[in-house]
């Protein structure tokens, strides 16, 4: 390469790297998020521009993840405004209800047009060797439609097994609708897709990238995991289609995870965040029928709020919730995340309320299935237990689990993580329950797993070997990229 070709190559490279540096910061991203991409942009050449092309251009100002053939619905708005009415007026039946987290409704509704509805039974599923016998059952029972949107759909005994019950339902005259996360289900095969196809089930890829094994990290991907049949049944939390779920001694790796299946109103708010992305990928609307949102039975049930969140959505609705949750404690903060790198929202509330006297208590991994990931979320732990805050690892395997419980009163099950990556780039949904019964068995279920798991220990952790703090300090420098 002559000098001139070189010197142009390199002075187009940096006049490139000026461009970014101003772009980033004119779209005002969280100041973390900003510092990593530029110190990238300067260290890391080359490099650097590569890792913010690939995740950190801002999709959410160019308006991809449009939905707006949803929200101009006519019955769509004829119901909200309805709600809203419904949710003025009974402002104090919902205080009288909800005690001290009767302002959840109103943030629940503000942020992401969901309602907190009162006919609910649920149940908890610990781990998929519970979740997936009673998932195929309620399969079977289908009568009208299946809609199922996974981030994973891997190949294996698990997804054979769900593969035939969607391809018999469909043969049957089932309407089935299936929407999968082309990185998360790369493993899925071409074979089972024409299988299903021809069949009848109509699917549907989220986000399509071209070469998905390439791009493991690839930001604004699904991460849902939605079931809902004949819009009476929903299921939703962290475990998705595949056989590393069931500890039946197939995977090395003990997998510990949270689901729940849902009956009544709350059904029909999950049915619209299926709905919402239905349309996203396949540009398709379902129609707002009877058909899929059936009559419930008005009982005297638990109290469910369904929260979507999607890379454009206006505010982080997921987040907000999480840290409204933790404000709210009165004596107790549970929380399990397998992936912890908060913004500065949730580490100040955590901080602010473990300093206050209340018991805020956190269940990491301790067998992780991510390094480097895992380095980052570990790279908070110093914070942590200065701010009083108790760590736990857990040792007997992969906790996946996303689960937080509030005074055993208030909690939520779904598919975010505390990290970034959920609260902004990801399409997620959570179940919050405002139940005594529910929370109980959620936190005697965590202090359960604290006995599988080591607690950190201050001094202990200060002393620990100096490459490993090098790994931390290096992950935590880019953590809110990850």
């Amino acid at each position: 390469m002559s000098f001139s070709l070189l010197f142009f190559t390199i002075a187009a490279y940096f006049a490139l790297v000026i461009v970014i540096f101003f772009r980033v910061l004119l779209e005002n991203k969280n100041p973390l998020k900003t510092q990593s991409y530029l110190l990238l942009l300067i260290f890391l050449p080359v490099f650097g521009l590569f890792i913010y092309i690939f995740f950190g251009v801002n999709f959410r100002k160019q308006k991809l993840f449009s939905r707006k053939g949803i929200a101009d619905n006519k019955l769509m708005r004829e119901w909200q405004q309805v709600y809203q009415h419904r949710l003025e007026n009974r402002k104090g039946h919902l205080q009288e209800t909800l005690g001290s987290t009767g302002r959840f409704p109103f943030l629940f509704w503000r942020n992401s047009r969901a309602p907190v509805t009162f006919s609910n039974q649920v149940k908890i599923f610990n781990n998929g060797e519970e979740k997936f016998p009673v998932l195929t059952e309620q399969l079977k029972t289908a009568e009208d439609h299946i809609h199922i949107e996974y981030y994973i759909f891997e190949e294996g005994d698990t997804w054979d097994q769900i593969m035939d019950i969607l391809c018999a339902k469909a043969g049957n005259g089932v309407e089935v609708r299936m929407i999968y996360d082309s990185i998360g289900s790369s493993n899925l095969k071409k074979s089972s897709l024409r299988r299903l196809q021809k069949a009848g089930v109509v699917t549907a890829a989220y986000n399509r990238v071209i070469f998905p094994r390439l791009t493991n990290r690839v930001n604004y991907r699904d991460h849902r995991k939605i079931v809902v049949i004949d819009g009476k049944v929903g299921f939703t939390g962290g475990i998705n289609i595949s056989d590393r779920y069931i500890n039946n001694g197939k995977y090395d790796l003990y997998w510990r995870d949270v689901h729940c299946m849902v009956q009544g109103d709350a059904v029909h708010t999950l049915q619209v965040q299926f709905f919402l992305n239905w349309y996203f990928t396949k540009k398709q609307l379902i129609p707002f029928d009877r058909q899929y949102f059936p009559d419930v039975e008005k009982i005297d049930g638990i109290p469910t709020a369904i929260i979507g969140s999607q890379p454009d959505s206006n505010f982080a609705n997921i987040m907000e919730a999480y840290y409204q949750m933790i404000h709210a404690a009165q004596k107790e903060v549970l929380i399990v995340t397998p992936y912890f790198i908060p913004n500065s929202s949730i580490m100040t509330a955590m901080a602010v309320t473990a300093k206050s006297g209340i018991s805020v208590k956190l269940l990491l991994p301790g067998k992780p299935d991510t390094f480097f990931v895992h380095a980052a979320s570990l790279s908070y732990v110093d914070e942590l237990l200065e701010n009083d805050i108790e760590v736990y690892l857990y040792e007997k395997g992969m906790v996946h689990s996303k689960v937080m419980i509030v005074d055993s009163r208030l909690c939520s099950i779904g598919t975010a993580n505390i990290d970034y990556r959920s609260f902004d780039n990801n399409a997620e949904v959570n179940a919050f329950f405002f139940d005594g019964e529910v929370g109980e068995k959620l936190r005697e279920d965590f202090y359960k797993d604290l006995e599988d798991a080591r607690k950190v220990v201050p001094g202990e952790w200060k002393n620990r070997p100096l490459p490993i703090k090098l790994v931390g300090s290096i992950a935590r420098l880019i953590a809110p990229l990850l």
